[in-house]
């Protein structure tokens, strides 16, 4: 029996993830750390920490010797701003990256994007670039990293562009599973990559997370 913990598992991923994980009959203990507490997660496995991501290393003692860590953290340029973009897509997931290092961890799974590039001139690749290159330097037994394509799921706030690319990959999805995955099927993904005897730093594109979504069992 598994045990992780969770930070993001109020989005759209760490949401179904959170609901995965309460079903799972490979998890015994997962702990959440969150600013809010999450509803879907039932069940005496679940420990709630409401946490502030800016003292994130003051919930040491509540992470330590755990197998896992699952990182969903995200937001975006429009609803954060740039300054807040980074902020929590860089600095609150490095330091929970850090947080699992420094606490004896030893897998780290993270939800970042395809076309991810430190060296873009893009800020959403770049930040997601910069910190799995990062997260790769602290070496973890296993770092494995999620590149979705566009994200299939129903969210509280109203994304046109999200919405008009889902209309236009939904016939390609017909012929390829390169462009795009439902937050389900990336969560359980996420918990597949931790069941393998696999070690070091992995990427899974989105044609091997919907291949691994088809494997999932509770």
């Amino acid at each position: 029996m598994t045990t992780a913990f969770v930070v993001g598992a109020t989005g759209a991923v760490g949401s179904e993830l959170v609901k995965l994980l309460a079903d799972s009959t490979k998890f015994s203990k997962v702990v959440l750390l969150a600013r809010r507490s999450v509803d879907a997660a039932t069940g005496d496995k679940f420990i709630q920490k409401t946490v502030d991501f800016e003292k994130l290393e003051e919930n040491s003692e509540d992470v330590r010797n755990l197998d896992v860590a699952f990182c969903a953290l995200g937001t975006t340029r429009g609803k954060s701003g740039a300054d807040g973009f980074y902020k929590v897509d860089h600095d609150y997931v490095m330091s929970a990256a850090k947080l699992a290092k420094e606490n004896g961890v030893k897998q780290f799974v993270l939800v970042s994007s395809g076309g991810a590039d430190e060296t873009s001139r893009f800020l959403y690749m770049r930040t997601k670039g910069e910190v799995e290159k990062e997260i790769a330097e602290l070496n973890f037994d296993k770092f494995v990293i999620m590149h979705p394509g566009l994200i299939e799921t129903k969210r509280e706030e109203f994304r046109f562009a999200e919405a008009a690319a889902c209309v236009l990959m939904k016939p390609l999805k017909l012929f390829s599973n390169r462009f795009s995955s439902s937050a389900t099927q990336i969560a359980q993904a996420m918990i597949n990559a931790t069941q393998t005897d696999d070690t070091g730093k992995q990427i899974w594109d989105n044609v091997k997370i919907v291949e691994e979504a088809k494997k999932y069992s509770a």
